[in-house]
């Protein structure tokens, strides 16, 4: 019963990590991710339009974080699909 109600509240954590926000939820931080050096990144730099994450399309006020992995910039929805991307990324990388 313990593993399931676990089970439960990580598919909970998960789903709701990757759900778009409402206005008054969202960063008062402009949607699209600024690098290091200062540069706007518009969705036309990514790599990919979707979240390789969590497979949401992503759209100018949607890109919540991005990273760069072997030259490639991908965006991200959430930090929460940035920090997962980062434990294995070869493995959404595969098509």
């Amino acid at each position: 019963m313990k593993r399931m109600t676990l089970m439960i509240a990580i598919a909970v954590f998960i789903l709701n990590a990757c759900h778009p926000k409402t206005q008054a939820e969202k960063n008062p931080v402009p949607p699209a991710s600024e690098s290091k050096e200062g540069k706007t990144i518009k969705l036309a730099d990514l790599a990919t339009n979707k979240d390789v994450v969590c497979g949401m399309i992503l759209e100018g006020q949607s890109i919540a974080d991005t990273t760069m992995y072997r030259g490639q910039i991908y965006g991200f929805c959430a930090t929460e699909c940035k920090a997962e991307f980062w434990k294995d990324p070869k493995s959404y990388l595969i098509q």
